[in-house]
């Protein structure tokens, strides 16, 4: 294969969408979630340390803390490589590995595949996701869960008060951390 034929292929793969037969969406999920610590920890100007569990048996996929304070928040990241016919960014949330608390947040992210980018974030506390999230009732072939749907681009559904820049994620967690919460000081 010449050098300009490898350089076509490269171009023509960049331009390829990503679905199941090229990465896993196991693989999918640790590359948001790694991209949501990244952003925790820039956006809090490194302020905020990041824990993965090894494990993701309670739904929780972050656990993040004021560096020497104890005062964690858990974070489930739920993301969605592509929109729904209509453009709207739609995710469940299975009820069995959901349970909601002041210090569990879930943070729904759209990945660009084409930029590779995250494109909307959703910092939404798990509280008001249990009251404002479609319930579905387990049927034949499906377990109950809830449902986000959400409009990455407008302004004009219920979820847009959650939606926030993906440069000011690690700031308002910090805020919320620090500004909304007792803190204890690790000494």
């Amino acid at each position: 294969m010449k050098n300009i034929d490898k350089i076509e292929a490269i171009n023509d793969l960049e331009n390829e969408i990503i679905n199941d037969n090229f990465i896993s969406s196991k693989q999918k999920g640790n590359i948001t979630e790694n991209r949501v610590v990244e952003l925790i920890t820039l956006g809090s100007r490194g302020q905020l340390t990041c824990y993965m569990p090894n494990s993701d048996d309670d739904g929780i996929d972050i656990i993040v803390n004021p560096k020497g304070k104890f005062n964690p928040l858990f974070i489930q990241v739920k993301s969605r490589y592509t929109l729904n016919s209509k453009g709207k960014f739609i995710q469940n949330v299975g009820i069995n590995t959901f349970n909601s608390h002041i210090n569990f947040y879930i943070v729904f992210l759209y990945f660009n595949q084409i930029s590779l980018e995250v494109e909307t974030i959703w910092l939404v506390p798990s509280i008001e996701f249990e009251s404002n999230a479609f319930l579905k009732k387990a049927g034949d072939t499906y377990k109950s869960f809830y449902r986000i749907t959400a409009n990455p681009v407008k302004s004009n559904d219920k979820w847009e008060k959650y939606k926030i820049e993906k440069n000011k994620l690690g700031s308002k967690i910090l805020e919320i951390l620090l500004v909304c919460r007792e803190v204890v000081t690790i000494s």
